[in-house]
């Protein structure tokens, strides 16, 4: 199943169903989950690289090393669950460990294309994803909270004060019209920004956490099969 299939992030042409369906929530809440878990995520990988490049000078510290790729592959699988908020998890593949010894679990596990795909979404895309995440929340949130200042607008006024009104308009239609316009830009704007940012992550998650395709999978399929001519 391709990425785009497997997102549940349905769209509509009408701005406003679209604002009030469950499609922009379910992106914010799955890039909002990326600015706690990202950042955590980024340090716990950062730090067992470190520490994989100083045990690996020493003999002594093997044991050690050999669980330094399961704390990797434990964030990614964090990553890779994360997406059923939006679609179903991530499938992965790790190279199975066929040789005796400590030394070759070691490099088996280390020299492994999946655990170098995890660095790199863990570690080298962590700012990219990051700053795309940040940007289309920004420009779906502060819409949304202009909406509401009708209603701070009042508050404001029934308590004898005036600065919500100063920042928005001299008097409470101006507000009015000033929260129509921050709700025509979520709609029309935001909701459609958010599930675009979300659906460019989940596809770069997917591109790189996911295992690879293999070009020949069909082939191989067929000629497992029993031909026409099987009895």
């Amino acid at each position: 199943m391709s990425t785009l299939r497997a997102v549940r992030l349905r769209t509509s042409a009408n701005p406003f169903r679209m604002l009030f369906s469950a499609a922009p929530w379910q992106a914010a809440a799955y890039l909002a989950c990326y600015l706690v878990t990202g950042p955590a995520l980024f340090a716990v990988a950062v730090v067992t690289v470190v520490a994989g490049a100083v045990l690996g000078q020493f003999t002594v510290a093997l044991p050690l090393l050999a669980g330094l790729p399961w704390i990797l592959r434990g964030c990614a699988q964090v990553e890779r669950g994360r997406a059923a908020l939006i679609a179903e998890p991530i499938p992965y593949e790790y190279r199975a460990v066929t040789e005796p010894g400590l030394t070759a679990r070691i490099r088996t596990r280390c020299t492994d294309p999946a655990t170098v795909r995890d660095c790199a979404y863990l570690v080298l895309l962590f700012p990219p994803l990051l700053a795309l995440d940040v940007l289309a929340l920004a420009l779906w949130v502060a819409p949304l909270a202009g909406t509401v200042l009708p209603l701070l607008a009042w508050a404001d006024g029934a308590a004898g004060h005036s600065v919500v009104l100063r920042i928005w308009g001299d008097d409470l239609p101006s507000a009015l019209l000033m929260a129509a316009g921050c709700l025509a830009l979520a709609a029309v704007l935001g909701s459609r920004l958010v599930v675009a940012a979300a659906r460019l992550h989940l596809t770069v998650a997917h591109a790189v956490l996911r295992p690879p395709t293999d070009p020949l999978a069909e082939a191989k399929r067929m000629l497992s099969e029993p031909g026409p001519l099987h009895f």
